[in-house]
C-alpha cells in the first residue's frame, strides 16, 4: 500500500507539472505527412504555425504582435465590437485531451460563451479542425467565425454569389470572373491600403496561393439567408498597417439557449503548385488543381481512396 499511495503521488505530481507547463505557455506541434501545426495554449489556442516541408504558411508576431497566426471569434462582430473577446482570442486554455495526433482545448468563459477546439492530423497534409460554441447566456443569433492571417502576396480566392459580394471597409482590388469566381492578387510592392471583401461563397472553400503552395479551407456551405447578420462565410481582409491578409470562414448562424452549443467543422489541405500551374486570376490550372485536390480531400475525410478518387469536372 505505501509503495501504490507513492505511485498515486508521483502520478499526480506528473499530471499537475503536464498542466501546469501547458498552461505556462508549452506549444503542442502536430504533423500531417509533409505538413506540420503548431498550436499555443497560452494565447488563445492559436495556431502559430502551418508549415509545408518546414515553408511557414501563417503571418507571424513579426508582423503584428497581436494579429498573427490563426484564431476563433464569435460570429457577428456586432457581439462584441472590437478588439475581439480575449478569453477566446488570446488568453489560456486549459488542454482537455493530447494524443499523438490530435489535442482538443478549452476557453474560460467569455462574452457569454467558452470555445473549445479540436485539431486532428488525417494524414496525406490534411488536418480536422472542430470548433464548439457552448453557449452559457442565451444569444438571439451566434456563428462560428476562423480567422487565419497570411502574407499580404499571392493570390487568394473563392467560389461566390456574385449577388453577395460586398466591399464593407476601406478599398480591396478583387477581380469576380464570369465564372462566380472571386480573385484577390496580391503583391508585396504594393502600398498598405486597408479593406475587406465579403461574400457568400457557392461551394464551401476557400484558397491561398503563395510562395509555390496552395493553402484550401474546406468547410460546409452555408445558405445566404443563414449567415450572420452583416457577415458572409467568405471575409477577406487587408490590414491597412501590416503586410497581412485574413482569410476568414463562417458557419451558419443560430439561436442558443444557455447550455446549448454550436458545433462546426473545418479542414484545411496544403499542397505543393507544380510548376506548370499558373497561379493568376482566371487561372484554368489553378482552378484545376484546387478541384482534383478537393476531390482528394474528400475521399479521404470520407474513408475512401485518394488515389482511385477521379476529379469531378463539374466541381467548383
Amino acid at each position: 500500500m505505501p509503495r501504490l499511495s507513492r505511485s498515486l503521488r508521483l502520478y499526480s505530481a506528473a499530471t499537475a507539472l503536464c498542466c501546469a507547463a501547458a498552461a505556462a505557455g508549452t506549444e503542442i506541434s502536430l504533423r500531417s505527412g509533409d505538413l506540420s501545426v503548431r498550436i499555443d495554449p497560452a494565447t488563445g489556442a492559436r495556431i502559430s504555425e502551418l508549415r509545408l516541408k518546414d515553408q511557414q504558411l501563417l503571418s507571424g508576431p513579426e508582423v503584428h504582435p497581436d494579429n498573427y497566426g490563426s484564431t476563433f471569434w464569435l460570429s457577428p462582430q456586432a457581439l462584441w465590437s472590437w478588439p475581439p473577446v480575449p478569453e477566446h482570442d488570446n488568453q489560456p486554455y486549459e488542454v482537455l485531451q493530447q494524443g499523438g495526433n490530435s489535442v482538443t482545448l478549452l476557453s474560460a468563459p467569455g462574452a457569454g460563451a467558452r470555445v473549445r477546439k479540436s485539431l486532428r492530423a488525417l494524414g496525406h497534409n490534411l488536418l480536422q479542425l472542430d470548433y464548439r460554441i457552448q453557449a452559457q447566456s442565451g444569444f438571439e443569433q451566434v456563428a462560428a467565425w476562423e480567422v487565419t492571417r497570411v502574407a499580404r502576396a499571392g493570390l487568394a480566392f473563392a467560389p461566390v454569389t456574385p449577388a453577395s459580394v460586398q466591399q464593407v471597409r476601406g478599398q480591396v482590388d478583387y477581380l469576380l470572373d464570369k465564372e462566380g469566381i472571386l480573385w484577390l492578387p496580391m503583391a508585396p510592392s504594393e502600398p498598405l491600403r486597408e479593406g475587406k471583401v465579403i461574400a457568400n461563397s457557392t461551394a464551401g472553400w476557400l484558397a491561398y496561393a503563395a510562395q509555390g503552395q496552395l493553402y484550401l479551407k474546406i468547410y460546409p456551405p452555408v445558405a445566404q439567408h443563414l449567415m450572420a447578420s452583416g457577415e458572409g462565410d467568405i471575409e477577406l481582409y487587408l490590414s491597412g498597417h501590416s503586410p497581412y491578409l485574413e482569410l476568414e470562414i463562417q458557419s451558419a448562424a443560430q439561436a442558443l439557449a444557455p447550455a446549448q452549443h454550436l458545433d462546426w467543422r473545418v479542414h484545411w489541405l496544403v499542397t505543393e503548385i507544380p510548376d506548370e500551374v499558373a497561379v493568376e486570376p482566371a487561372s484554368p490550372s489553378l482552378l484545376r488543381l484546387v478541384r482534383q485536390q478537393l476531390q482528394r480531400a474528400r475521399a479521404l475525410i470520407h474513408g475512401g481512396s485518394a488515389a482511385e478518387a477521379a476529379p469531378d469536372p463539374n466541381s467548383k
